[in-house]
């Protein structure tokens, strides 16, 4: 069973790990609207904007408008890094505990 939830947890940070590379190449592609506007462009957006979104309100829409920068990939990568690195582990060391 532990070797389970360890395979578990693996699976999840690896996905966690991918899905932050995806935000990357996401803004990097949005610095050129040829390969933005591309077919693997279109997919990143369909992929990575419905979490970008969840940071692209209020005070970081004000700080987009008049700065010309959109935060929302940084504040989205610290907290899948938070997510990974801490929740993930407390969530799975807490399984092992009761499991003992």
């Amino acid at each position: 069973m532990v070797n389970i939830l360890n395979l578990i947890y693996l699976a999840l940070t690896w996905i966690l790990w991918l899905y932050s590379l995806l935000i990357v190449i996401d803004a990097i592609m949005s610095w050129l609207p040829m390969l933005s506007n591309s077919v693997v462009g279109r997919f990143l957006d369909k992929v990575v904007n419905p979490y970008l979104n969840l940071f692209r309100k209020g005070p970081f829409t004000r700080l987009a408008y008049s700065t010309g920068i959109d935060v929302s990939p940084i504040i989205a990568l610290f907290i899948l890094y938070f997510i990974q690195n801490y929740v993930l582990r407390w969530i799975f060391d807490i399984l092992l505990r009761m499991m003992m």
